[in-house]
């Protein structure tokens, strides 16, 4: 069975793919078919694969600590630049560039629903992040997650889970000398909205008791599809927010799509500046928000080569570093770009006539996101997740050319 397991797990890490049951993969709310985000589905695909060390997962998920040359640079003040580094992409940290991280989270701290307890924080205690981020004057949080409707309901209704949950994690920030947490809760339904909006007060108030510079974040929805953030209830007791600025399509899309469309179209709905401008009027200071968007791509099979066919099947979730060594420097796959969303894609007919599309953030898509979110005066960028351009310099140094000190636009200039 372990051996299976295995299996199971390389496969998913390395290569990014997903449950094809479509079902498996989305929830109908009111008639609309409803994603959960691609963090939600590796906690629930990577659950029992339990590796206790970091040189297990580098294995697993083919990390490479080969050093690789990025562009000098220093962190323009002004803003924030924020990742995740998921337990899965083991000590690929050793790669980063921290000199251009505001912050960067270690994910995660997840719950047991009924103890408050943790059923899992991996690394937290132990791994070098922690410290090669301070060497760096990059802040570390510990994100905490719990995912799904029947957890959240359960641990937003037991208020003795939440003080055990605050304990140790104020425990778990001691020990490592963090700096605050990443709350991070998805699937939590309409009817516990009140409950999570005492939940993230109670949480802030206490942690804030214990040291009042620990920093309280909250990673928000592309769509909040159960309205369930009170931001005038929360806002002074939240010191940033994380947007989720992707899966707006993916396993449970009827039509091949970009993971992150950027402004409102007619062939892909609603996009990021459509969830920025929503939760600006819902009260979010934009200097408060930092806006993550994705190293990661989605990929079809369809019906045909029509931008935005039909879809016959979902394949995967491939990383960047994937679809670099895979699609574009092994297959030679032409690069398309897409106007209307800014965002990058391939379309693939193999030998048997079977369509494929894969859409992506690259270094032409992020640098138009990324102005956009400069000069509308947004609080920072977020990557998730970090790793996932393992062996890659671009997208770092497209992060020092648009948020260093000493800017310049030579890979892409969208003035």
């Amino acid at each position: 069975m372990k051996i299976l397991i295995n299996i199971l797990v390389l496969y998913i890490v390395c290569i990014g793919c997903r449950s094809d049951i479509k079902d498996k993969n989305s929830t109908i709310i009111s008639g609309k078919i409803k994603s959960i985000s691609k963090r939600h589905l590796d906690d629930k695909t990577l659950k029992d694969a339990n590796y206790t060390t970091e040189e297990h997962w580098d294995s697993v998920s083919s990390i490479s600590n080969k050093k690789v040359m990025y562009k000098e640079g220093k962190l323009d003040s002004r803003y924030k630049t924020f990742g995740w580094h998921p337990y899965y992409n083991g000590s690929s940290y050793k790669t980063y560039n921290f000199s251009m991280l505001w912050g960067v989270s270690y994910h995660s701290y997840s719950i047991q629903p009924k103890t408050g307890s943790y059923k899992n924080i991996h690394q937290w205690k132990t791994t070098a992040l922690v410290d090669s981020a301070k060497v760096h004057n990059c802040k570390v949080f510990l994100s905490i997650t719990n995912f799904g409707k029947a957890n959240n309901t359960v641990f937003l209704k037991n208020i003795e889970a939440q003080n055990t949950l605050i304990d140790s994690v104020s425990n778990l920030l001691a020990y490592r000398g963090a700096n605050g947490i990443n709350i991070d809760f998805e699937g939590v339904p309409e009817k516990s909205k009140i409950e999570f909006s005492k939940f993230i007060i109670r949480t802030s108030e206490r942690l804030k008791k214990i040291d009042p510079s620990y920093m309280v974040s909250l990673s928000l929805y592309a769509i909040d599809w159960n309205n369930i953030f009170d931001i005038n209830a929360i806002d002074s007791h939240i010191d940033f927010y994380t947007l989720m600025g992707y899966d707006y399509y993916g396993g449970f899309s009827k039509i091949a799509g970009p993971v992150t469309p950027f402004t409102n179209s007619k062939k892909f709905g609603n996009g990021l500046v459509t969830s920025i401008t929503h939760y600006k009027n819902k009260g979010v200071v934009p200097k408060k928000l930092i806006v993550g968007l994705p190293y990661y791509g989605a990929e079809w099979y369809t019906s045909s080569d029509k931008i935005g066919a039909n879809v016959v099947k979902f394949k995967s979730h491939p990383p960047y570093k994937s679809i670099r060594k895979i699609d574009i420097d092994s297959l030679g796959i032409p690069l398309q770009f897409d106007t209307n969303s800014s965002s990058s894609y391939m379309t693939i007919k193999d030998s048997s006539n079977i369509f494929r599309q894969l859409y992506f953030e690259d270094v032409k898509s992020l640098s138009i996101k990324y102005d956009w979110i400069k000069n509308n005066n947004i609080g920072g960028v977020g990557v998730w997740c970090l790793g996932y351009d393992n062996g890659y310099a671009e997208l770092w140094d497209l992060l020092t050319e648009k948020f260093s000190e000493k800017q310049n636009t030579t890979l892409y200039n969208n003035k």
